[in-house]
């Protein structure tokens, strides 16, 4: 599917193997923004789309220690996010983007509410990351509490607010819009085998951008079609049937072809690394795209 089938092989471009890769959630700084745009920025160029979680960033109105003294807020960043993945081109294609949000994040709605102005955001896919304690309060009837920094022990900012009115105004634009997308982020962790090995820095942040993967920071989806039609024998007739051995066989040999791929792919990733190492540009200016696919190999190693 789509990189692999584009890359293997091809020695005329540097270019990945992973469809997609999910990013460090931006730090709340200026710094922490503008490293995360970078890193679009050097994925888009290699073919490889991105999924970052941006909850982390200071809600509008905010207090800050700049000279604005108060923060703009989520949307001004998810728009320069979007703007680097449409800016990228790939040969006729554009990048993909998701960005996601968490539930309790204060400007929840102007999140789920952007794409109703059809200029806004249009490089990116959005999707809300639902508790189970918002879920919880929506079927109760309750209040939820909106708050920042939404995972942290010392919370800065926090209000109540009717969970279910945040939940119609979600639903109104996801069935409009067809976003944002739904993520039901406790089920998502719970079911997660990558999860159970967070400690060593496998936990999930966020999600590719067509959303089939939950994914740790700078880990990627390399993704392989099994067509199921091909197994279904005497189809729609009173015999059809599902032949679940040829399906066994042919998923072990996937299986094993996906198990290369991730070699396949670190090979990739020290053709990239080999290229920006001999442009003609300074140490200083390649450091940062050079350190972008050291951390992916050393993820695609782990």
């Amino acid at each position: 599917q789509g990189s692999p089938m584009f890359g293997i092989g091809n020695i005329e471009q540097f270019i990945t193997l992973s469809n997609c890769y999910v990013l460090d959630p931006p730090e709340d700084s200026y710094t922490g923004i503008h490293w995360t745009d970078e890193q679009i920025s050097h994925i888009s160029k290699r073919r490889g789309g991105c999924g970052i979680d941006i909850s982390k960033l200071r809600p509008n109105g905010s207090y800050t220690r700049n000279s604005s003294r108060t923060s703009t807020g989520i949307i001004p960043f998810m728009e320069r996010f979007s703007n680097s993945i449409r800016e990228v081109g790939q040969g006729g294609r554009r990048g993909a983007l998701m960005l996601t949000l968490n539930v309790h994040h204060p400007e929840v709605i102007d999140f789920a509410t952007i794409k109703n102005d059809k200029t806004k955001v249009t490089g990116a896919n959005i999707s809300i990351r639902l508790t189970d304690e918002f879920l919880s309060a929506v079927v109760n009837g309750e209040e939820y509490e909106q708050r920042w920094p939404v995972e942290a022990a010392e919370i800065k900012i926090r209000k109540k607010t009717d969970a279910r009115a945040v939940w119609k105004e979600i639903i109104k634009n996801a069935h409009a819009m067809a976003e944002p997308g739904l993520l039901f982020w406790d089920n998502i962790i719970r079911n997660s085998p990558a999860d159970c090995y967070a400690e060593f820095g496998f936990g999930t942040v966020s999600t590719n951008p067509c959303s089939e993967l939950p994914l740790s920071a700078l880990d990627s989806c390399r993704l392989l079609l099994i067509n199921l039609y091909t197994y279904v024998k005497d189809p729609f007739t009173k015999d059809a049937r599902f032949d679940y051995d040829e399906f066994f066989h042919d998923v072990k040999i996937a299986q094993r072809l996906m198990d290369n791929l991730v070699d396949l792919e670190i090979e990739c990733i020290d053709r990239i690394l080999g290229k920006i190492n001999s442009d003609p540009e300074s140490k200083e200016l390649k450091a940062r795209e050079i350190r972008t696919f050291e951390r992916i190999r050393e993820n695609c190693i782990n």
